[in-house]
C-alpha cells in the first residue's frame, strides 16, 4: 500500500513535459493495460484509446486544445473515445458481440439483453452519452494511476472545442470514426520538465463522511 500512496502522491496534473523523454513501449503498453481492464457498467467497456505519438498530428490538434503546450511536449497523447448512443441500442453489432462474448448461451445472453435494454429506456435515456463518458473516466483515471506508479507523468485535459477537435482528428486520421464514437476526453502522458508544485487539496474531514 505504501508504493501506491506514493504513486498517488507523485501524480499531478503535469502542464509541461520533457520534449526529450518518451515513454518505453512496454511501460506504455502497461498504462494502456490498466485502460483496458477498469470496470464498466454491464461490462460494455464502450471506450476506446486513440494513441498519438506523431509530432505532426499532435502539432495540429494543438490549436482545439486551446492551445495548450501539453499537447506537444508530451510523449504520448491519448483521446478517450466513447461510442455515440446509437451504439448502445438493441440490435447493434457492438451490443450483439459484447453479450455474446460474456454470455455464450443464447437464453442467458437474451436475459442480459432485456435487462441493459430495460435499464436504457428506464434509467438511461436522454443521458446515455453521459453514462458512456462516466464509464471512459473511470479508464483513464486507471491509466493515470498505472502511470504514476510507473514513474509517469499525465494531464488530464477538458479543455478544447469539442468541434474543432473533432473535425481536426477527422482530417488528421483515418483511425477516428466519428459515425461510432466521439471525443469523451484527451491525457497526455510524459516526463515533467519542471519539480511538482505544491498540491492543495481539501482534508479527509472536508470531503468525507462517516455513518
Amino acid at each position: 500500500m505504501n508504493d501506491f500512496m506514493k504513486a498517488i502522491q507523485f501524480r499531478h496534473a503535469c502542464k509541461l513535459f520533457d520534449e526529450k523523454r518518451k515513454i518505453p513501449d512496454d511501460i506504455f503498453r502497461d498504462i494502456l493495460e490498466a485502460g483496458r481492464l477498469s470496470p464498466s457498467s454491464f461490462g460494455l467497456e464502450p471506450w476506446h484509446f486513440l494513441v498519438i505519438q506523431n509530432e505532426a498530428v499532435k502539432a495540429v490538434l494543438r490549436s482545439p486544445c486551446w492551445n495548450q503546450p501539453q499537447v506537444t511536449t508530451c510523449s504520448h497523447f491519448v483521446v478517450l473515445l466513447v461510442r455515440i448512443p446509437q451504439e448502445f441500442e438493441r440490435g447493434s453489432a457492438y451490443l450483439d458481440d459484447a453479450f455474446a462474448r460474456r454470455a455464450p448461451d443464447p437464453e442467458k445472453r437474451g436475459a442480459i439483453k432485456e435487462a441493459f435494454d430495460n435499464f436504457l429506456k428506464k434509467d438511461l435515456k436522454p443521458d446515455v452519452l453521459n453514462w458512456g463518458k462516466m464509464q471512459t473516466y473511470i479508464a483513464g483515471a486507471n491509466m493515470m494511476t498505472a502511470a504514476a506508479f510507473a514513474g509517469v507523468d499525465s494531464c488530464p485535459i477538458e479543455g478544447f472545442n469539442f468541434d474543432e477537435l473533432t473535425k481536426t482528428l477527422a482530417q488528421s486520421t483515418s483511425v477516428f470514426d466519428k459515425t461510432r464514437h466521439e471525443i469523451a476526453f484527451c491525457i497526455a502522458f510524459g516526463y515533467r520538465a519542471q519539480s511538482q508544485g505544491t498540491r492543495i487539496r481539501w482534508s479527509i474531514e472536508k470531503v468525507a463522511s462517516f455513518i
